[in-house]
């Protein structure tokens, strides 16, 4: 089978989920004999190359100069039509030269919208990873012409699809509630994890080190974890909390907090780095805080899980529908940093404890989330798609 994966977001330019689950499925259906092809963003030039087997095209978005007149007004909603602009010719000419069969997006942008506009084949599969829509509001952006455009396409774009899969049931709601769609035949596929790469290293342990992995932004609960870490230390004055992740605004207002609350020598920030350095930090911390308002299913929470480490993550979207509480890690109310510093404090008053979650976190994703059962289940979907069938929940 030929399949074409259309994100923005891929590594070793990447900010997110969406680039993780894209470099990870595009190699495992390569490794299982299909053609896996990829569009994506260049950086200053366009790029064409094979990488482990898998097709890459950097594409490069170009100004149209029909939309200089409103550009400035609705700067991001202009920004996403010229890039699917680019990747829609990019569309076109592999479509023809690789005989696609399946095209999967996830759907935020609407990468392909241009092509879809007129075109019905091939049949489109999108991934519901974080509308864009529910994450402005989540990160409380204020509504405006633009952000009101960019929803509407992209709402255009799930209903274009042939077939939605879910990454959890959470997200699946909250997009149909969001943008009141009724999914037909949707089905549950979760994202694949390498579980020969993020394994655990017990000869790095650090009893000292607790762990964040993500964005600086809002809906991430960053801002939560930081009022929380006062009172860890406390109790645990040697503990060094370390924040891995790109800036998406509120570093200079959490470096003020931390100044406020004077623990500015307990914190050491680390700009996104790829998951190779990635790894170490994983094997070496005591454990990893996830302290969202929402999320999808990050996979900051499978490659930590992955690593034999104890996750304490909170009670919200599709979170539950991985850590079983005092199972497999730990969940506590969103948005609580005093039940967050508890939750902590417990863990790392606990080496047994530590122990017991990480090992049964370990057995989970190796159980859930292998990656050739997952490759089988995404190809399952396209199969159904392209023989029009039904695919069972």
């Amino acid at each position: 089978m030929n399949i074409l994966f259309l994100s923005r977001d891929y590594p070793p330019n990447q900010i997110g989920g969406v680039g993780a689950y894209i470099y990870e499925m595009s190699r495992l259906l390569t490794k299982m004999g299909h053609q896996a092809l990829v569009i994506t963003e260049a950086g200053e030039h366009p790029l064409e190359y094979l990488d482990q087997g898998v097709y890459v095209f950097r594409i490069k978005s170009k100004k149209i100069r029909f939309f200089n007149p409103i550009r400035e007004k609705l700067k991001g909603f202009i920004e996403r039509l010229e890039y699917s602009y680019a990747v829609s010719q990019k569309i076109k000419e592999l479509v023809s030269k690789y005989r696609i069969e399946i095209i999967e997006s996830c759907e935020a942008r609407a990468e392909g919208f241009w092509y879809y506009l007129f075109q019905k084949k091939p049949p489109l599969v999108i991934k519901l990873h974080a509308p864009e829509g529910i994450v402005y509001k989540l990160n409380h952006q204020p509504q405006t012409r633009d952000r009101h455009l960019i929803e509407r396409l992209e709402e255009w774009w799930i209903c274009c699809a042939d077939r939605v899969i879910g990454l959890s049931q959470a997200v699946v709601s909250l997009t149909q509630k969001y943008y009141q769609i009724k999914f037909r035949d949707i089905c549950m596929v979760a994202n694949p994890i390498d579980i020969e790469f993020f394994k655990p290293n017990h000869s790095l342990y650090d009893t000292k080190t607790v762990l964040y992995v993500g964005r600086l932004e809002f809906r991430k609960g960053v801002h939560i974890l930081i009022r929380a870490v006062p009172y860890v230390l406390e109790k645990f004055p040697q503990v060094k909390f370390v924040f891995i992740g790109s800036d998406c605004g509120m570093k200079p207002y959490l470096i003020e907090k931390i100044n406020q609350l004077r623990i500015r020598d307990s914190i050491e920030f680390v700009d996104q780095i790829p998951p190779y350095k990635l790894l170490s930090y994983y094997q070496q911390c005591a454990l990893c805080v996830v302290p969202s308002l929402w999320e999808n299913q990050p996979y900051v929470i499978l490659e930590a899980m992955a690593c034999g480490k104890p996750v304490i993550a909170s009670k919200v979207g599709g979170i539950p529908e991985i850590i079983k509480d005092k199972v497999n890690g730990i969940l506590v109310p969103a948005g609580s940093f005093l039940e967050l510093s508890k939750a902590i404090i417990k863990v790392l008053d606990d080496k047994e404890l530590q122990q017991d979650l990480g090992n049964r976190a370990r057995e989970y994703i190796e159980d859930i989330y292998s990656p050739l059962a997952v490759a089988k289940r995404n190809l399952e979907v396209y199969e159904k798609v392209l023989n029009s069938g039904v695919i069972s929940s």
